[in-house]
């Protein structure tokens, strides 16, 4: 499987959240992390999300959901060929 880029993965994570009882927590996951979607396209300040930003949506979900989505959402990342620090390290 190839890599997606940072704003897919994030997205892609995002879809993922939306099947949970606890979806309205996504605006404020995305809003700690400095990012937007709108039209299903993740962006930080106008521009699309880097790696530096998958590392801090997934610091977000960790403050937002708890360890363990964390911990599913980093595996999800790493699969999706994430190079952020928390990934890599």
């Amino acid at each position: 499987m190839p890599s997606l880029a940072p704003d897919a993965l994030i997205a892609r994570h995002i879809e993922k959240l939306r099947a949970r009882p606890d979806k309205e927590r996504i605006a404020e996951v995305l809003m700690r992390a400095g990012l937007e979607m709108k039209n299903d396209v993740v962006t930080h300040d106008g521009r699309p999300a880097t790696t530096n930003d998958c590392y801090a949506y997934k610091q977000s979900v960790r403050e937002i959901y708890g360890d363990a989505t964390y911990a599913f959402t980093k595996v999800n990342f790493v699969l999706g060929g994430c190079g952020c620090r928390d990934c890599m390290g």
